[in-house]
């Protein structure tokens, strides 16, 4: 029997997501804020549900992608809300990255009305959401994670079981951790490439073959012409936005805190994130650190 399937959050990752299920051919209901964007689907062959209890009132497996902690508590606790219209024994696939104690939390809430929860938070971009190649990074318990496989696998190439409630949103928050620093040395490196007068082709070359090489030198090098399909060729179209990463490099410092684990790298990308945001850059990939450092190399060599 095909799993009857309810998608809540239908934002940059989450549209292309729910399209994915219903060509996959998942009885899809949607629900978003913005009414607008379920109608879109609506028009492909989808039902679009005046509230989050009416989405998932039929649904076998309802799954979420909000950006915050904050906004899974209000979808699964408001009175017209996730937990107030789904039956017992269903599950529910938090695909948002949010704090790791408040996905248990969130697990624990589901637990105590006899829903089966997953968080799976996603790795790969709108690019990947849009092909349908997503990584999930899955926490919680391993049956349920085989009982909804296949609606997973319907959103993602890679699904990784990563242990109990929290896993996951650890895992999926080390995994940005590492990116930013990427998308930070990439910005510093290709600044100083620049400045010296030499060929950012060929330094990205030489580097996909040495020990620099990373997600992104492969993606996100930020100089316009070295990789057609990159932001920096599209007017730093995300990708992934300097918000989102902004938002959970927050998270991991948050995390790492309460763990007592220094993450000094993490503060200080961070921090130029905010800067890129107040410089008007939040809803650019968070690869534009790469022009910041440029320009402001550019200003530093005019004022020598």
């Amino acid at each position: 029997m095909t799993e009857r399937v309810a998608f809540l959050g239908l934002g940059a990752m989450g549209m292309p997501m729910a399209r994915n299920l219903l060509r996959a051919g998942f009885p899809l209901r949607v629900w978003n804020r913005t009414a607008a964007k379920a109608q879109v689907l609506a028009a492909e062959g989808a039902l679009a549900a005046a509230t989050p209890a009416e989405a998932v009132r039929d649904a076998d497996v309802a799954m979420i992608c909000v950006p915050s902690s904050p906004q899974v508590h209000a979808l699964l606790t408001q009175p017209d809300g996730v937990l107030a219209g789904i039956g017992r024994g269903k599950t529910i696939v938090d695909c948002s990255t949010i704090a790791p104690t408040a996905s248990i939390e969130h697990h624990r809430l589901c637990a105590e009305q006899g829903v089966d929860m997953l968080e799976a938070p996603l790795s790969g971009g709108t690019a990947g959401a849009k092909a349908g190649t997503l990584t999930l990074m899955v926490g919680g318990d391993p049956a349920v994670l085989e009982r909804v496989r296949p609606v997973l696998e319907g959103v993602g190439k890679n699904i990784f079981f990563l242990g109990p409630a929290g896993a996951g949103q650890v895992i999926k928050l080390c995994n940005n951790l590492i990116f930013a620093a990427q998308i930070v040395g990439v910005a510093e490196a290709y600044a100083l490439i620049q400045s010296a007068g030499l060929d950012p082709s060929k330094a990205t070359k030489t580097f996909e073959v040495s020990t620099a090489d990373c997600y992104a030198v492969r993606h996100r090098v930020p100089v316009a012409g070295v990789q057609p399909e990159s932001p920096a060729s599209n007017d730093w179209a995300p990708g992934f936005a300097t918000e989102w990463m902004a938002k959970d490099l927050h998270l991991v410092q948050e995390y790492a805190k309460a763990m007592g684990v220094p993450v000094l790298q993490v503060a200080l990308d961070h921090q130029l994130l905010r800067i890129a945001m107040h410089l008007g850059y939040a809803k650019k990939d968070l690869s534009v650190v790469g022009k910041m450092v440029r320009e402001w190399s550019l200003t530093a060599a005019s004022s020598a």
